[in-house]
């Protein structure tokens, strides 16, 4: 295995986690910590990570010695806390301390060994080189982390390093774990203090961030302070008033009254940034409109940040607490089964919300998630869904549905309630839905008359798909049926009262809303690739026409809509933002870019959580002979995603649709429903130093990053860390073309698969540990159900590559364009020997070098099916058994350092170096 690999696990083991910690005062926490003291910012380090505390008294005691059992138990709660095995087994160690389990473990995990066999010291003073000792062996990785090792002579005691800590002491300097003291000394044996070990936690943190339970965010994991912005032009405060003047002492009360003044000062000031400053506060609903009158230049940015301790809160919903609800009467019950009528609580919505929204439109958001209407059915006790299945006859037209399985419980009800239940289905493939009122029920033949559904082309579509592959229909679940409130976080709204029933409500409920006035936003043909204006929606910010204008530490959470729509922009930086509860198919969007200029997109250092959709989505309609000229220049960087893809079946938490030039790198992924990463019909990507975490947990159609372009798309992934996800890693599909993957770690869960009619990409030097773990090519994909190719399907995808190859001859500029960012690349697209061999364009010209596997069979598990031998490069590709010990030291609480004593002869392991 290539050098290459072995820089890989570092960047792996590190991604989403390089952030240096921000200093940041310690003042108020402890009384004997002055604000200017070299250690405040390690010590709030320390204490807000959960490692140290206090000594009592309100003091921390800085200059204070550390002692033996204070270092086990840092080290052991920046661990977790993980349970001991078995007690110390130390007469000094009783059972009941603070430090009693943590000492323990230390013991178990060989980081200490005790004074004696039956003594450990827990109270005795640790000197500089027992303390980078113990640090030496808690990192099991860190000894070919860092492989080369510092030179003690260059400090005056040097020599007086100890025999025992000699390795370890170089190795914690050269980390940058251990600094010298006054007078260029080491000072090996002098007592470590309190403060130095906060300072060196802090460090090693920042050099050896290999823990995914706690990922470093650096706008979130690690908190920040706004300071009041120095001289900025506007400033906005929830107590102002938008006839002030905008000032400090008299400040603006909104977003809209800043964008207003921002359009006088840019009449008089033409040098520097405009800065709109918000005191953190909540600000209740926002919707602005930006046009070209409200942007700034390369020149001038308008920035809109915040400042103050707290958030900057836009709330465009409802927010009910568990203490609003209250108890049904006995009227009531009569609604629900009796046997749960005790958990069901309501609220009265009419007095807070005016007219009640259509329970097709309406959502809400629990502390765990999205909330369901009241369904049925619900899931066994296993936790696995059962549907009810359509007939097998059906009218097209009208959609009636036979339904016998709902004849009981459709009789409790009065029939006046039945236009109001919904019929939510998905095709067995499990990635196409839809929601389809149900619009009329027969009790005599029992058939539901079914509405044309809510979702677009996805409804058209499903219709056309009716039946899946077992005859059997779609897979469906009838909502909004009150007799069905049974489950936590299912909810019914009785329309006619205006009332909000709840199965057993805790926490708070987040209900988006709708403010003010539609907006006109641009909105992409998918079939076409045409832009038009033909949508409305409620969106937070809407810009158009609109350039370099900066976002910066806003909190927007409760909408029925996108939160920013971007139509015809560049230079937007949106930075330390958090996006919650957003019912829209996007949380952001952006379409388009100036003329003549990049888009220029900057999402940094920002969270994502509770969208139904996708959390970015940007279409740049970067195509044809434009893709190398028509710039899009999109940065995602250092963002969280969670919990993505909801309900809508939206294709990527992150979607770069389009684009020419991207890169999504240093991010977290948790839970995504569907696609992590998608790029489509993109070039020049760059997917780099990701962390999926329990992705495509809810398809198996795609994979957690695609690809799909039916042109070179020279993109890139590597680096990233695949972890557990629960179907396909890598999915390339429809022609994608050129994508190059290596040094990616894919730890268990779905498999790198290059599915479809996809040709020129690589795959190598990167690790597969699992036993369903592998890569499958497929021949020429377009087949027929005896596998037959299907003519007219290959003929439009040879036309695709064949057109690109024209572009070289027809479009003056493309050939050189193209050879410039790959050298070769029109011979790849065409290649002059095969052009007589139809096969060649549809068949998978892929290349498989130097993976690693790691399953208990010890095979390499490359699939290649049809023609694609023929076609296909494979060579290199080793297998390895699973050692005896496990590869990891810790994984069940997210610790993927490489343990010691595993031992790969390919993995250079002694060659991993710092990213």
């Amino acid at each position: 295995m290539k050098k290459l690999f072995s820089l890989f696990l570092a960047a792996v083991m590190l991604a989403g986690a390089l952030a240096a910690a921000i200093p940041a005062s310690a003042k108020g926490l402890f009384s004997d910590v002055e604000d200017g003291r070299w250690s405040a910012a390690s010590i709030r380090y320390a204490v807000n990570k959960g490692y140290m505390n206090g000594v009592g008294n309100g003091k921390f005691d800085p200059s204070g010695p550390l002692t033996r059992a204070m270092v086990a138990t840092v080290l052991w709660r920046r661990e977790g806390s993980p349970a001991p095995a078995a007690p110390s087994g130390f007469e000094d160690v009783p059972d009941g301390k603070w430090y009693t389990d943590a000492v323990a473990w230390a013991k178990e995990t060989g980081i200490v060994n005790g004074l004696t066999d039956k003594t450990f010291g827990p109270n005795s003073y640790i000197t500089r080189e027992q303390l980078g000792t113990m640090l030496f062996r808690f990192s099991s990785s860190a000894p070919v982390s860092v492989p080369e090792r510092a030179d003690l002579s260059s400090f005056e005691d040097g020599e007086k390093v100890s025999g025992w800590a000699d390795e370890a002491m170089k190795w914690a300097v050269e980390a940058g774990l251990i600094n010298g003291t006054g007078g260029n000394r080491l000072a090996p044996d002098g007592k470590a203090t309190r403060e130095q070990f906060a300072a060196i936690i802090e460090r090693y943190d920042n050099t050896f961030k290999l823990k995914y339970n706690t990922p470093v965010i650096r706008s979130h994991y690690t908190e920040k302070e706004y300071p009041l912005v120095e001289d900025a032009d506007i400033y906005v405060a929830t107590d102002g008033d938008d006839t002030n003047p905008g000032t400090l002492d008299k400040p603006l009360a909104t977003f809209a009254g800043a964008v207003a003044k921002v359009r006088e000062i840019k009449a008089s000031k033409t040098d520097g940034d405009i800065v709109v400053a918000f005191k953190a506060g909540n600000y209740g609903p926002i919707e602005a409109e930006l046009t070209a009158e409200d942007g700034g230049s390369p020149d001038q940015q308008i920035v809109y940040c915040k400042y103050g301790d707290g958030d900057v809160v836009f709330d465009n919903g409802l927010t009910i607490g568990e203490d609003e609800f209250e108890p049904i009467s006995e009227d009531e019950r009569a609604m629900f089964q009796t046997k749960f009528a005790d958990k069901i609580k309501k609220v009265d919505l009419s007095s807070r919300l005016g007219e009640i929204p259509d329970v097709s439109s309406f959502a809400m958001f629990s502390d765990d998630g999205i909330c369901t209407l009241a369904r049925f059915p619900d899931k066994y006790d296993d936790g696995s869904d059962h549907y009810v299945r359509a007939a097998e006859t059906y009218d097209k037209t009208n959609l009636y549905v036979y339904l016998s399985v709902l004849t009981k419980r459709l009789a409790v009800y009065d029939e006046s309630r039945i236009p109001e239940m919904l019929l939510y289905g998905y095709i067995v493939r499990g990635y196409r839905k839809d929601t389809f009122t149900v619009e009329k029920y027969d009790a005599e033949t029992q058939l539901l008359t079914v509405g044309y559904g809510s979702s677009g082309e996805f409804g058209k579509k499903l219709r056309d798909d009716w039946r899946d592959s077992d005859g059997q229909g779609i897979r469906m679940i009838v909502m909004n049926v009150p007799y069905e409130l049974d489950c936590p976080g299912e909810y019914w709204i009785d329309k006619s009262t205006g009332t909000l029933y709840v199965y057993d409500p805790s926490g708070n409920y987040r209900v988006p809303m709708a403010h003010g006035e539609k907006k006109l936003r641009g909105i992409v043909n998918y079939d076409t690739g045409d832009a038009y204006n033909a949508s409305e929606g409620y969106c937070a910010i809407f810009a158009e026409d609109t350039g370099y204008v900066t976002l910066r530490g806003f909190h927007f959470t409760n909408n029925v809509d996108e939160f920013i729509i971007g139509y015809k922009t560049s230079g937007f930086e949106i930075d330390r933002c958090t996006f919650d509860c957003c019912t829209g198919k996007n949380q952001i969007l952006f379409e388009k870019s100036l003329p003549d200029e990049p888009l220029g997109l900057r999402v940094t250092d920002c969270e994502f959580d509770l969208c139904v959709g996708r959390h970015v989505f940007v279409f740049d309609e970067a195509r044809g002979p434009g893709r190398f000229t028509d710039r899009s220049d999109v940065l995602v960087d250092n963002c969280l995603f969670r919990r993505s893809n909801l309900v809508y079946d939206a294709e990527g938490a992150v979607n770069l649709f389009s684009c020419s030039g991207g890169l999504v790198s240093h991010n977290r992924f948790e839970n995504c429903y569907r696609y992590a990463v998608m790029f489509t019909w993109s070039c020049d990507v760059i997917v780099e130093y990701n962390d999926f975490d329990s992705a495509m947990t809810n398809s198996d159609d795609g994979g957690v990053t695609r690809g799909c372009d039916d042109v070179l798309g020279n993109n890139i992934v590597r680096y990233n860390f695949y972890n557990t996800c629960t179907n396909i890693g890598h999915y390339c599909d429809n022609g994608d073309c050129g994508t190059v993957m290596y040094s990616n770690l894919f730890y268990y869960g779905g498999s790198v698969v290059y599915h479809g009619p996809c040709r020129d990409n690589v795959l190598k030097d990167n690790v597969m540990i699992g036993e369903s773990v592998g890569g499958i090519v497929g021949s020429a994909t377009h087949t027929d159900e005896n596998g037959n190719v299907t003519a007219d399907q290959n003929e439009w995808l040879r036309n695709q590559w064949v057109n690109a190859f024209l572009y070289c001859d027809t479009v003056p500029g493309y050939r050189e364009a193209l050879e410039e960012r790959k050298p070769g690349a029109t011979n790849i697209i065409l290649d002059y020997d095969r052009a007589a061999d139809p096969n060649f364009f549809v068949a998978p010209v892929n290349t498989f070098i130097g993976n690693l596997f790691i399953n208990k069979e010890a095979e390499t598990k490359l699939t290649l099916l049809g023609n694609a031998p023929d076609y296909c490069t494979v060579e290199g590709n080793v297998a390895y058994s699973f050692n005896e010990n496990p590869i990891f030291v810790n994984p069940t609480i997210g610790d993927y350092r490489i343990r010691g004593g595993v031992d790969f002869p390919d993995i250079r392991f002694e060659e991993i170096g710092r990213y």
